[in-house]
């Protein structure tokens, strides 16, 4: 066929022409398009369909907006609906494609055909359908029917989310987007209910779905869903040598057996020589531990469990023995204001250097020069054995290396770099060390003596290694060094002395005020 200036005008006239020789019945007859320029889009629009004519036009039809799916739709589980848009393309002798969409009563109208009811129906059964019907009109022409655009319904949440009520969805939704959308789950995620709207009824299992993967817990949702949120139940702790420590809500045989599935069972430091912990509350609301242990040949032993039980499974590391490292420690943790400290097994051989080098050494502030080893006696106070860090540490003196035994505490004071001044002034706390400054400086720094500090000449000079040094003029602090400024004592008739001018000063205002009232 040669296109000429009306070339648009032909393709429609030969492809109504072959549709009308095709099919058994003559197609009713179209009123004559106006001649267009040559290479114009020419839809023909039919009541309930859409006919699309040309290449440029089916493309223009397949740029709508992409939708994200897991998979591509299984037409024998894909429910359709009202809203849902379908296209019936057919191919070979003539190519062109219908739009059709279901309307709010469900069902799709093609033209020429009549309407088809397609809601309710699987996916496969209404292209079957549809088929039977367009084959039965059009025995000549080749087609096939698909879904371009998913429908938008209504679903309900109803019971423990953070908002409850209705949410939009699609048949490509599941449960747990929908949940999402809802602001999330506030009680069970293992007993949600959904209830359709022919009375059928489904679950879902988001715990089993996030662990496993696996779509049958968290299935799709349809038209009009009411979706229901109960209270969790049956709350288990568990903690441990387990691979996924935490809560869970048992659901099935309500055992130590479901527990530990949830848990990912045990890590291979799970020490099956000690029991396992059961802690439950009695009926005085009185915490109980019960021993749970394992069989002769390492099996775990099964117990009925009940809500706000907790499980511990022991780990071998808890008989592992141990040394304590104290103070500027790398990964230390915070024991109290002033004290850091950090736990490590204790291996046999252990020495200062290889501890201090499994725990990833002492941080900058550490003072090296008094570091010292804390060693248990029994029946006496602990024996403190010097270390020179310094000499092992900076200058890799290995001579200065000892050796240490299990329950030794290797402590590594921090250095202070400033100077502390302490006692009856107005601001006491640590202050910057300055190599011109005499004790008169600091406190100055500290807002000068109070009035209940008692002389300059008992002000103390205390050195880090805890010697006291009196006040002198010429005296200059180190870093570290803490200055004390003592309060006052008063005697006890300073004290009875204070009393009574105190009761003169509150009998004299009242006489002034008797008087004044006269």
């Amino acid at each position: 066929m040669r296109a000429g200036p009306t070339g648009g005008l032909a393709v429609v006239a030969v492809i109504v022409g072959s549709l009308s020789r095709a099919v058994a019945q003559p197609l009713p007859e179209e009123p004559r398009p106006v001649e267009q320029p040559a290479g114009t889009k020419i839809p023909v629009t039919m009541p309930g369909s859409t006919e699309v004519l040309g290449a440029e036009s089916a493309a223009a039809t397949s740029r709508a907006a992409p939708i994200a799916l897991e998979q591509p739709i299984d037409p024998d589980h894909y429910i359709c609906g009202p809203g849902d848009v379908f296209e019936l393309n057919f191919w070979g002798k003539q190519n062109f494609r219908l739009s059709i969409s279901a309307d709010l009563e469900g069902r799709a109208f093609i033209s020429k055909i009549g309407y088809v009811p397609v809601a309710g129906k699987t996916l496969t059964a209404v292209r079957d359908l549809v088929k039977k019907k367009v084959r039965h009109s059009y025995p000549g022409l080749r087609f096939d029917l698909t879904l371009t655009r998913p429908r938008s319904f209504v679903v309900h949440v109803a019971d423990n989310v953070k908002k409850p009520g209705a949410q939009v969805a699609r048949p490509i939704d599941r449960v747990s987007a929908v949940l999402d959308r809802a602001g999330g789950v506030t009680g069970s995620r293992r007993r949600i209910a959904i209830k359709h709207t022919d009375g059928s009824e489904a679950s879902a299992d988001l715990l089993l779905y996030d662990l496993t993967g696996d779509t049958k817990y968290d299935p799709r949702v349809l038209d009009g869903d009411v979706i229901t949120v109960p209270f969790a139940d049956d709350d288990v702790s568990i903690s441990g040598a387990v691979r996924r420590p935490g809560t869970y809500e048992l659901v099935d045989t309500k055992d130590l057996a479901e527990l530990l599935e949830l848990a990912g069972g045990f890590k291979s430091s799970v020490d099956r020589h000690m029991p396992i912990k059961l802690a439950r509350r009695d009926k005085h609301q009185h915490e109980t531990f019960y021993d749970l242990r394992f069989s002769e040949s390492g099996q775990p032993p099964n117990h009925g469990l009940r809500d706000d039980d907790t499980i511990i499974v022991r780990d071998v590391a808890e008989l592992q023995r141990s040394v304590t490292l104290i103070g500027a420690v790398v990964g230390a943790e915070t024991v109290d204001q002033a004290t850091t400290a950090k736990r490590l097994p204790y291996i046999a051989g252990d020495t200062v250097r290889t501890l201090i080098d499994r725990a990833g050494g002492i941080k900058a502030p550490g003072d090296l020069e008094r570091a010292y080893i804390s060693r248990p006696r029994k029946g006496k106070r602990p024996e403190l054995i010097p270390i020179d860090l310094e000499a092992l540490l900076v200058r890799r003196d290995f001579s200065a290396d000892k050796k240490i035994y299990m329950g030794d505490t290797i402590v590594v004071p921090p250095m202070r770099h400033g100077v502390l001044v302490e006692g009856a002034v107005a601001r006491a706390g640590l202050y910057n060390f300055n190599p011109r400054f005499g004790i008169r400086e600091y406190i100055a720094h500290a807002g000068g003596r109070t009035r209940l500090a008692r002389d300059e000449s008992k002000v103390k000079l205390i050195e880090p290694d805890g010697s006291t040094r009196p006040f002198r003029h010429d005296t200059k602090p180190g870093p570290g060094d803490t200055i004390l400024v003592p309060e006052r004592n008063f005697s006890r008739a300073e004290v009875v002395q204070i009393g009574v001018s105190i009761v003169g000063l509150v009998l004299s205002g009242v006489a002034i005020t008797l008087a004044a009232t006269r």
